[in-house]
């Protein structure tokens, strides 16, 4: 689809301290068109016999780009089709503004730049979202809205132009039959420039928000800010093929599954400063899923900071299936493995993972492990992490090497109390001086 540009209707060519030339007969005067500069207009839709319009989607035809269209409350069984730079307004704080699709389509399908959408509660879209934002276009502003019992809430796709903003809004139960069924937001056609920031999620089934391009250009996923919003009794944050992204602040309470999930091909994200606490697996969980989504490479260069982890199913951070060059760092992971399956339950667990760092955490009271590596992981450098009363050990290395006591990792100064091997751990009162502290990034030949 052709990205037009859209002239500004205030806009005025630039003058001069020159006199005018056609004054003085070197030119015709051009005039500018009066459409150009027209004042933008408010137009009413309502359900009463004085409303200046019966439905939405009448006001869009009548609208031009720029205009406002304001909404009286009431039910409007329409899908709004937004081709128009437009700003929708309920009329109304309470939510009974309400945009009804049932099977005609999305509630509001905007192919247009830069389209506001305040103040609804859109509902019942079945097979569609409630809210379609297309791939060629960018800028949207949702917010303060009610998304709730469609097949989805949100299709978020972006080409980047212009930032996207979802806030403040509410994703409730968007569980409805059809294709991308259980997602909050969905996106997998490609979204970059992107702000989802203090929205509230509760009892979507599949992800509370999930983005799975395929890793192609066509379909990337890139600069995303996920923060600041609240998922209670809700599902996971979903990323796969996506990268340099932030998610940050976020609260994940009782998820059904992980607090956050990377499936494979996640690049440069940032995940700091979140609250994730008693979901049903793990709190924060690198894998390949090859059986899920379409992905190719590991997991790779990712900041995992400063978040609090607790009372997972699982364990509270898991890198996995060639997870590389990550950071673990200052994160606090506690009471985790209350699902009792007997793979699982560590604090932090290194699972075919390599050359990853993990410092600085608090690892406590996790059922089986404090830190566990696997013996498919090397050259990982575990260090100045404070390990205890983890159930089985508090570090815990079945890797065979030339590195730390006999591992194909680094350990260096974490405290703790029981290992699997001595050499793993300083213990209180004592300092093991590890041999091979020296080499921790000269040794590639022994990975």
């Amino acid at each position: 689809m052709k990205i037009t540009t859209l002239r500004h209707p205030f806009r005025e060519r630039s003058r001069t301290a020159r006199p005018s030339p056609w004054a003085a007969g070197h030119a015709r005067p051009c005039l500018e068109a009066l459409e150009d500069r027209r004042v933008l207009s408010v137009l009413m839709v309502g359900l009463g016999p004085n409303a200046q319009y019966a439905s939405i989607n009448a006001a869009v035809a009548a609208a031009h780009s720029g205009d406002t269209i304001r909404v009286s409350p009431g039910t409007y069984h329409e899908s709004v089709n937004v081709n128009k730079t437009l700003t929708f307004v309920a009329q109304s704080n309470k939510g009974n503004v309400i945009v009804d699709p049932g099977a005609l389509g999305s509630g509001f399908n905007v192919q247009a730049n830069d389209v506001t959408i305040r103040g609804f509660t859109i509902q019942d879209a079945q097979g569609n979202p409630g809210i379609n934002l297309g791939r060629a276009f960018s800028g949207a502003d949702i917010e303060h809205d009610v998304f709730r019992d469609n097949t989805f809430g949100v299709y978020l796709n972006s080409n980047g132009a212009h930032t996207t903003i979802l806030r403040d809004n509410t994703f409730l139960h968007n569980n409805a039959a059809g294709a991308a069924s259980g997602n909050g937001i969905y996106s997998d056609q490609g979204v970059s420039n992107a702000k989802i920031v203090d929205n509230f999620f509760t009892g979507q089934t599949n992800a509370a928000m999930i983005f799975v391009g395929n890793g192609s250009t066509a379909q990337a996923q890139f600069h995303l800010q996920i923060r600041s919003n609240d998922l209670i009794d809700d599902a996971p944050i979903i990323l796969i093929n996506t990268r340099d992204s932030v998610i940050r602040d976020n609260l994940s309470l009782r998820s059904s599954g992980s607090g956050i999930f990377f499936g494979g091909g996640v690049q440069n994200v940032e995940v700091s400063h979140n609250q994730l606490r008693d979901g049903a697996f793990t709190g924060i969980n690198l894998r390949m899923d090859l059986a899920n989504y379409p992905v190719t490479t590991p997991d790779t260069n990712n900041r995992i900071l400063d978040n609090v982890i607790s009372g997972f199913g699982d364990s509270g951070i898991r890198l996995r299936d060639g997870a590389s060059g990550n950071l673990v760092a200052d994160n606090r992971i506690v009471g985790n493995g209350k699902g009792n399956d007997p793979t699982t339950g560590d604090g932090i667990s290194l699972e075919q993972a390599n050359n990853n760092v993990v410092r600085n955490n608090r690892v406590e009271d996790n059922r089986r492990d404090g830190i566990r590596i696997d013996s498919a992981s090397s050259g990982n450098q575990i260090a100045h992490n404070q390990l205890r009363h983890n159930g089985e050990h508090d570090a815990h290395d079945d890797s065979t090497g030339t590195r730390t006591a006999g591992t194909a990792n680094f350990w260096d100064d974490n405290s703790g109390v029981t290992e699997n091997r001595p050499g793993l751990l300083r213990h209180e009162g004592k300092h093991h001086h590890h041999h091979d502290h020296h080499d921790h990034e000269h040794d590639e030949d022994d990975d």
